[in-house]
């Protein structure tokens, strides 16, 4: 996580801030969080993924509740680049409303709510993203040597025997938990490649081709678009592996579809770098001191750019890309900049928008490098002077910028056609999941399941609450693309009713038999007055006590009944038998009972409590009732005669 504030600055804030403008009601992980978390964090956050705990579950956040809220205040999840300078593709940003639910939560003891009807968590596997694949490379496993950060390269042969072109690319971490960024690079030189270094291979005839952070999506490139993947040439993945994964084996893989057909073929380059376009160079920057440098390359002729990624090493500060006009009307193109650089969250920002670069214009880019101690990222205790170079203590500026030569209509192009699940995609009713395509300018959208267009559904985003398959057609200008389907399973819930067999009125002694309704794979939990009946998980329940009932019941979903109100009725109809008396009668609570034979006294109140049960010898017994009232005394024998008498106590 990036130190932008102090942990317990971060905390304070948030309280006083969610505090001072009142909550409402209090966010529960079940109604408000898990949708954040799940659509957000868990990528990382999972068994297994690169961040240090798991989110999966309300038992995962309890604990690190007031950690979460810190972290969203603090600049979670990880997104460098400034939103109010440029807008991109698939953003990794929460809402100001998500980021106020989360300290809410917090601040108020992280509550859970209903966790029976919590939404459930997204599953992450190995399988690939890419339906059908092509081309699958994997590397050979590699057990890493050092506790401390590793960047290494791997040099895979792609068996190409003609130029392809990648339309999609996917990397699959072999060991999730320590892949921290990999950079995909293709050679189609004899140069030796470097075993270890950072943001390069050492061969000038590398070119990058996709960068990789954990939750990555694969890369598509735009309709009628491809990466150039010459015959025979080399696939070099560089691994950045997370500090502490020393011993741990990893065989990462990369995935591509390809097509041979002959679509327009991006480019990928660093056209701003320091080693040819710096303005006011060399890069170096002495000891205990901050320099900014300036890069600048006029780049002729009319251009569409795609994507950009700036890169730096552990010194850098911040990140200022953009294109200029030189003559008037002046006018500036954005492209991205990070206020706060982190080495260890470098990104390939995807334009919403294509975004063509005229004639005329200048790329620039500055950049700011902090060589002091005041730097917490610096590697070196003193500084050290550091110049350019491919080591991790050595420094870089680089802008990589994916392009291809600007046609008419190119402003667009459909930049990617994918639906992404916000959250599981099999779940129980009563639960929704965001599905949430390309955003950008000017783009419309119609969403589809089963093929029948949803009334209404015309935004970049879908609430899915339905059985079926979900594609989204997608228009700009005068293109049209459509998604692939993705599948969403709502599971039924159970049926939970109860109908008691007769009257709901207990008589005193006696009981109400309550069924459950039944239903294949159901399981079953009584509840009275709000607590579980121990032991009580059949479908029918004998209740013997007045009070209000509730079923749940589960099949892999839950569903509780309403209550049931169960009462207790007093029959005033006595029972005399001569071998069993009471007196006196009324009393002032002191009561003699005469019996032949043995057997149990039940009291009860007016609202058919029971009050007081008593085990009653031959002969003479007393029993003492300490308040003033009307009671009903239940005589059961040994034998199962009954005697009923109806008492009055005098205070």
């Amino acid at each position: 996580m990036k130190n932008k504030i102090p942990f317990f600055v971060c905390l304070f804030l948030f309280i006083f801030l969610t505090q001072a403008n009142g909550f409402g009601q209090i966010p529960t992980w079940t109604n408000d969080i898990a949708k954040i978390v799940y659509a957000n964090c868990t990528s990382c956050h999972h068994t297994g993924g690169i961040a240090p705990f798991s989110l999966n579950s309300y038992t995962d956040a309890y604990p690190n509740s007031y950690y979460m809220a810190a972290s969203v205040t603090n600049g979670m999840p990880p997104w460098n680049a400034d939103p109010n300078y440029k807008r991109y593709a698939h953003e990794r940003l929460l809402t100001s409303a998500e980021i106020l639910k989360i300290q809410q939560w917090a601040t108020n003891g992280a509550p859970s709510g209903d966790l029976r009807f919590a939404p459930p968590a997204p599953t992450y596997s190995n399988g690939t993203k890419l339906g059908t694949v092509d081309l699958s490379l994997k590397m050979n496993d590699y057990m890493v040597q050092s506790n401390s950060d590793v960047y290494r390269n791997f040099v895979i042969p792609s068996g190409l025997t003609q130029a392809s072109f990648a339309t999609a690319i996917e990397i699959i971490p072999g060991n999730p938990g320590i892949v921290h960024h990999v950079l995909v690079f293709q050679d189609s030189t004899n140069n030796s490649i470097s075993n270890s270094s950072s943001g390069g291979t050492g061969s000038a005839g590398s070119k990058l081709i996709y960068e990789y952070v954990p939750g990555a999506q694969p890369y598509f490139t735009p309709v009628g678009t491809g990466l150039r993947l010459a015959p025979n040439t080399r696939i070099v993945i560089q691994i950045h592996y997370a500090p502490g994964s020393q011993g741990q084996v990893d065989s990462t893989r990369i995935n591509f579809k390809l097509t041979t057909n002959n679509v327009r073929g991006i480019s990928v380059n660093p056209l701003l770098n320091h080693l040819n376009t710096l303005t006011n160079g060399p890069l170096s920057i002495p000891a205990n001191q901050t320099r900014t440098f300036n890069e600048s390359i006029s780049f002729p002729g009319n251009w569409t750019f795609l994507t950009a990624s700036p890169h730096m090493h552990l010194l850098g500060k911040t990140f200022l890309t953009y294109a200029v006009k030189n003559t008037a009307p002046f006018d500036t193109i954005r492209f991205v900049n990070i206020p706060d650089w982190d080495f260890h969250w470098q990104d390939n920002f995807v334009f919403q928008n294509a975004v063509k670069v005229p004639s005329g214009y200048t790329l620039k880019a500055t950049a700011m490098f902090d060589n002091t101690s005041n730097n917490p990222n610096n590697p070196s205790s003193p500084p050290q002077n550091v110049s350019a170079g491919e080591a991790t203590t050595d420094e870089m500026m680089m802008v990589f910028f994916s392009y291809l030569s600007y046609q008419n209509g190119d402003e667009n192009l459909i930049i990617d056609k994918r639906i992404f699940p916000k959250g599981a995609t099999t779940f129980c009713e009563g639960i929704t999941v965001t599905l949430k395509t390309i955003e950008g300018s000017g783009y419309s959208y119609q969403w589809f399941r089963n093929g029948v267009a949803i009334g209404g559904a015309t935004g970049a985003s879908y609430e899915a609450g339905l059985t079926g398959a979900y594609t989204v057609s997608i228009t700009l200008g005068p293109n049209n693309a459509v998604s692939d389907p993705i599948q969403i399973t709502v599971n039924s819930n159970p049926i939970a009713v109860i109908t008691p067999a007769g009257s709901t009125a207990i008589s005193p002694g006696g009981s109400v038999v309550l069924n459950g309704s039944t239903g294949t794979g159901y399981s079953y939990k009584w509840y009275l007055n709000g607590s579980v009946i121990p032991g009580a998980t059949s479908s029918s329940y004998t209740a013997t006590t007045a009070g209000n009932y509730e079923l749940e019941v589960f099949n892999g979903c839950y569903a509780v009944s309403s209550p049931l109100s169960v009462t207790t009725t007093l029959e005033l109809n006595e029972i005399q038998n001569p071998d069993f008396t009471i007196s006196p009668n009324p009393s002032n609570g002191r009561i003699s009972i005469h019996s032949s034979i043995e057997g149990e006294a039940k009291i009860f109140n007016t609202i058919g409590q029971e009050i007081q049960s008593v085990s009653i010898k031959a002969n003479k017994n007393e029993i003492f009732i300490g308040e003033a009232g009307v009671y009903l005394l239940v005589f059961t024998d040994n034998i199962g005669n009954t005697n009923v008498r109806r008492l009055q106590i005098m205070k």
